[in-house]
């Protein structure tokens, strides 16, 4: 009721109170990652998520939420690894394979941009071969 309005602080209140009864069920902790998510709080949203995925290691939902709170705090590295668990549990969720393949492509991307980077220092520099070079591992 109260995530449908908009009042996620409310709703976050309630998902607690529930938690307090009855911690083992997944689907409060994820829905109140997903109203923390709603106000921006992404550690809040990450400790959620842990707590979802501890309540039910099998409830996928939570290692895509715990995804979406590491990728927004920039830490790929865990956004993957969150990932892979969610994926090792039901390798077919569609949502789990997007965020990863789009994950990896903006991986991909920083890591050309960052050899483009290198390239053009070094032939300011006057070091021709090395730029070439550097461009070539960014084509790989």
């Amino acid at each position: 009721k109260y995530f449908k309005e908009g009042s996620y602080k409310a709703a976050i209140a309630k998902y607690k109170e529930a938690t307090a009864i009855d911690p083992n069920v997944p689907a409060y902790w994820s829905n109140m990652a997903a109203c923390y998510e709603k106000i921006s709080d992404y550690e809040e949203m990450e400790s959620a998520a842990r707590s979802c995925i501890k309540a039910d290691k099998a409830f996928v939902k939570g290692y895509f939420r715990l995804a979406t709170a590491l990728k927004a705090k920039n830490d790929l590295e865990g956004c993957i690894k969150a990932l892979e668990s969610g994926l090792a549990v039901d390798s077919s969720n569609a949502d789990l394979k997007k965020m990863k393949k789009d994950l990896t492509e903006l991986q991909r991307a920083e890591q050309v941009a960052a050899f483009c980077r290198k390239a053009e220092d070094q032939m300011q520099n006057g070091d021709i071969p090395g730029a070439f070079k550097t461009l070539e591992l960014a084509s790989r």
